[in-house]
């Protein structure tokens, strides 16, 4: 049997293979494409073309790697024989200590925008000999803000493997304390403890220890914390890097804001962002473009938390599914759509359950996404020429209610 029967299987493991972004495997895939070139495969040739300009783009949208510079290198260097400091009336820890060889480090998916910023603070950190020269440093604060899912605590996982520090993540069920002060000492020896070691701070959820002291929901206690923790924060200038993450900023008390030099917004995933984050995920099941596409414009809403649930639940219903072969994707979206109601409210997965003609009159009246009938076709494993009846008979019943309005 022909190789090129079994030319999707190949064009999957080229796309895992092109994200490790090792150039030998790049290289080889490029020979791949020259070779179906010389031999007439042109319809191959452009497949492998498109996956390789795709992960070049990708390339350039993650930020760069640095090693952060010796002059920013201060404290102890820390280890997993390190005990993480304890509240001294429950003994409960008051943070997590990970360390970036022992969690995922890859980075979220972001717009170029968002990367450049990174790669800003980044490359603040790994010059600072040159910024010294100027009478300046290395942005120590960095604040993380926007909706839930959006990889707000994986781009900090991300920052922390980049510039080779452990993450002191501070624990809110440790920190926070019923007895009156107990919060405000706990934070103090969370910082005490962080500013001992050469680390990055993490501090989740931040909205539960930054919040406005003139809310009038809260008692007296909540204004000595935010004092503390403002303290803590000016103390720590110069030892190490904040991170702070919150999913409710307009909680934040003002004065806490003006402690971060470096404040970035996280929106929820742009069409083509979103496209990407299914690529990854995906793999190993076999998804061509048009599908890759769909599945964009389908997660209107979604956040990349979402869309990783997505794929989860697919590759669930597939291999639950895999005896029968006759199976399309489509499916298997539909499958997921009913067992996850109401999942994802901003999303268009409902549209799953309606009419295929209404979802892809929907569909090809987008001007965002700009698909063709062939590529509807598809995705949905019908003809070219369905799919154009269908357009014409959708288009047909909206005159005639225009026409009777």
């Amino acid at each position: 049997m022909p190789i090129m029967e079994h030319f999707k299987i190949i064009q999957s493991l080229c796309r895992i293979g092109l994200g490790s972004q090792n150039p030998a495997f790049r290289h080889q895939v490029e020979r791949l494409r020259e070779a179906l070139l010389v031999s007439g495969e042109e319809r191959s040739a452009t497949t492998l073309d498109r996956l390789l300009k795709a992960e070049q783009q990708q390339q350039t949208l993650r930020p760069s790697r640095v090693v952060a510079s010796a002059a920013r290198r201060s404290g102890e260097e820390l280890s997993p024989r390190v005990q993480p400091p304890c509240d001294r009336e429950t003994g409960a820890a008051l943070a997590e200590l990970q360390f970036p060889n022992l969690h995922d480090s890859s980075p979220p998916v972001l717009s170029p925008q968002l990367n450049k910023a990174v790669d800003t603070l980044l490359s603040e950190w790994s010059n600072a000999e040159k910024l010294a020269a100027m009478g300046v440093a290395p942005a120590t604060t960095c604040m993380l803000f926007g909706a839930p899912g959006t990889g707000k605590t994986r781009l900090a996982q991300y920052i922390s493997a980049s510039l080779n520090l452990p993450i002191v993540q501070a624990r809110l069920d440790g920190l926070i304390s019923s007895f009156l002060g107990t919060t405000a000492r706990n934070l103090g020896n969370l910082f005490e403890f962080a500013n001992r070691y050469n680390c990055l701070l993490l501090l989740d959820e931040f909205d539960a220890i930054a919040k406005l002291r003139d809310d009038p929901q809260e008692v007296g206690e909540i204004k000595r914390v935010v004092n503390t923790l403002l303290q803590n924060i000016d103390s720590r200038t110069g030892k190490g890097l904040t991170v702070a993450i919150t999913n409710h900023e307009f909680l934040l008390d003002k004065a806490v804001w003006r402690r971060f030099e470096i404040r970035i917004a996280i929106p929820v995933p742009s069409l083509e962002e979103r496209q990407e984050i299914f690529a990854r995920y995906l793999p190993p099941l076999d998804i061509d473009e048009s599908m890759l596409k769909f599945l964009g414009w389908l997660s209107n809403g979604m956040t990349g938390s979402e869309i990783e649930t997505v794929t989860k639940g697919l590759k669930r219903l597939i291999t639950m599914c895999s005896g029968d072969k006759s199976s399309a994707l489509i499916e298997h979206l539909q499958g997921y759509a009913l067992t996850h109601a109401n999942a994802h409210p901003n999303s268009r997965i409902s549209l799953l359950l309606g009419a295929p003609q209404h979802l892809v009159q929907t569909v090809m009246n987008d001007p965002e996404i700009q698909i063709t009938q062939a590529a509807m076709a598809a995705v949905l494993g019908r003809d070219q020429t369905t799919i154009g009846r269908w357009i014409r008979s959708e288009r047909s019943a909206e005159n005639e209610v225009a026409a009777n309005a």
